[in-house]
């Protein structure tokens, strides 16, 4: 392992975050959808739950290359982007707000995930 991001760790580092936002709108939506008076039971009936697991089983592979293949001190910052992303997916989505601070602090996320990310890259130090 050079500890290098390359275009398959990167590509596998953006599968891992829309994996896990996707993840967590599964996850929320089958939330909403369960029946109060029975919430255990009638969530684990819930489609979205199993589609949330299977894309955790699969994020978890994912993210497994990525580890062999890239160093964690830069892979795992970049996987911050869910901090960001996952509020405007559920803005987007689920029609939650989404506060002007709100976006503000997904910029600093954004902007902070490409500092650390381009350390990342040979040559890679400003």
């Amino acid at each position: 392992m050079s500890g290098q991001l390359t275009a398959w760790s990167l590509a596998l580092l953006g599968f891992c975050v829309l994996a896990e936002i996707a993840r967590e709108l599964n996850f929320k939506a089958a939330s909403l959808q369960a029946a109060p008076d029975r919430y255990a039971l009638s969530l684990a009936s819930q489609p979205l739950l199993w589609c949330g697991i299977a894309i955790w089983v699969l994020e978890v592979g994912a993210w497994l290359l990525v580890l062999e293949h890239a160093a964690l001190a830069v892979a795992f910052p970049i996987t911050t982007l869910t901090y960001a992303g996952t509020p405007l997916a559920a803005a987007l989505v689920l029609k939650e707000p989404f506060s002007r601070r709100q976006k503000i602090g997904a910029g600093l996320v954004t902007l902070g995930v490409f500092c650390i990310a381009i350390s990342g890259f040979r040559g890679g130090d400003l």
